[in-house]
């Protein structure tokens, strides 16, 4: 019987430490957006969100391969209805030069910029329209780190006074983590 006992106590053992190696991979969540939960996205757009973020310079495995700020991110929120598509877009990026390199971001504003006030530094509002997706962006600044938040849909329905509202609150929000 003691043998017996033994050969079971050792069986478990051996269960409980191949367990306990697996778990770092059973327990392993995928990567957060660090300026904004799924929950408050999903509010934004209206409904369940499904979400995506990426490092820039990462690989497929997500290791760096060419040095970027680590902090540096684009986080992307999705909701599905149907045929409409709705999308929240964050992106971060440290500049090395921001007097020189901010002028990137201001670019992708084009023409039709409005000024912001009390978002961030040098803070733009912007529409854009393809054939078939209505787009309102806000680029702004917080020291040396960029960041673009757009809010975009397939749909007719939104207002584009929605959409406005919905990318300067979320811009708040980025700012207001980046300070």
């Amino acid at each position: 019987m003691g043998c017996y006992m033994r050969q079971n106590l050792l069986l478990l053992g051996i269960v409980f430490l191949a367990l306990s190696l697996c778990a770092p991979a059973i327990c392993a969540a995928s990567e957060n957006c660090p300026w904004l939960n799924a929950a408050t996205a999903a509010g934004a757009l209206k409904g369940s969100v499904t979400f995506t973020v990426t490092h820039p310079g990462a690989d497929k495995t997500g290791a760096d391969k060419t040095g970027a700020d680590k902090t540096d991110a684009t986080c992307e929120f999705i909701h599905r209805e149907g045929a409409v598509l709705s999308k929240l877009q964050i992106e971060v990026e440290t500049m090395k030069d921001p007097r020189r390199e901010f002028a990137s971001y201001t670019a992708k504003c084009g023409r039709n910029a409005t000024p912001l006030r009390a978002i961030g530094n040098e803070a733009l509002l912007c529409s854009l329209r393809s054939k078939d997706r209505f787009s309102e962006q806000v680029v702004s600044r917080v020291r040396e780190r960029a960041f673009l938040v757009r809010v975009s849909s397939n749909s007719s329905g939104p207002e584009r006074t929605e959409l406005l509202d919905k990318s300067q609150k979320i811009a708040e929000q980025v700012a207001g983590f980046l300070f």
